[in-house]
């Protein structure tokens, strides 16, 4: 047994017992399971966190542990105005006031209509990609006042080389800088925490803002590519983008 210090303390529990650790899965009980020899042909339940190496273990390990099981978003970076962390369901009221502005899905798309199904896909996309992938797209919080003004993050794109990366603003925050701040410590960040060097984003030939932007970070412009999107009307549709790739040194 560990304990983990966010706000409070809290206890995460260690375990190498499969049996064990089916108990505390299904009391919904923070563990980590500890591999090792002796417990090789033992089936754990799925979705585990699993080290080899108990040095792999520190605080920050445990915070997140914990979080997940407790369904607390991840707090993944900090810049010096921003706090970039997971979504919760609480803040989807404030997307809805940021992509109130038509411009925010000229190229891109927008969220569903229904209130109501946005919550639904929200609370899948924490159990599914953040629970799988361990990132995905996150919210920007201005620190100051702890608004939500965005979202910019990294997901996985099948059939394209690396990461890519997406990034939104509200029109209220837009042009001061938000973007590249951002922007530019998450790909620290996937350099750093996940060990991923390569990355791409796609973006529309007359965004010129987000053209830049890339071309700020370091990202250059590849080929032309097709690729499928949710119009306004729910419908999927074909569109073309330029690739831009970003690969660090």
């Amino acid at each position: 047994m560990l304990s983990n210090a966010m706000d409070d303390t809290h206890e995460v529990m260690i375990t190498e017992n499969a049996d064990e650790a089916i108990y505390y899965a299904a009391n919904q009980i923070p563990y980590v399971v500890w591999l090792n020899d002796r417990n090789r042909e033992q089936s754990f339940p799925s979705g585990s966190y699993c080290v080899e190496n108990l040095s792999d273990i520190d605080a920050r390990y445990l915070d997140r542990v914990y979080r997940r099981f407790h369904d607390i978003p991840w707090d993944i970076a900090e810049t010096e105005r921003l706090k970039i962390r997971e979504i919760a369901v609480e803040d989807v009221p404030q997307l809805y006031e940021l992509y109130r502005d038509a411009s925010v899905t000229q190229y891109m798309e927008p969220l569903f209509a229904d209130p109501d199904q946005e919550v639904l896909y929200t609370k899948e996309y924490i159990k599914n990609i953040y629970g799988f992938y361990g990132y995905g797209m996150w919210v920007l919080e201005e620190k100051k006042n702890r608004r939500v003004i965005g979202r910019a993050g990294l997901e996985y794109k099948e059939g394209f080389e690396g990461l890519e990366l997406g990034f939104m603003l509200g029109v209220a925050y837009q042009h001061k800088g938000y973007a590249y701040e951002a922007c530019s410590e998450i790909l620290s960040y996937g350099i750093r925490e996940l060990d991923q060097r390569t990355y791409c984003s796609f973006i529309n030939e007359n965004n010129t803002a987000s053209i830049h932007l890339c071309e700020r970070l370091g990202f250059i412009a590849q080929d032309k590519v097709r690729l499928n999107e949710i119009n306004f009307d729910g419908m999927m549709v074909e569109k073309e983008f330029i690739q831009y790739v970003y690969r660090a040194n």
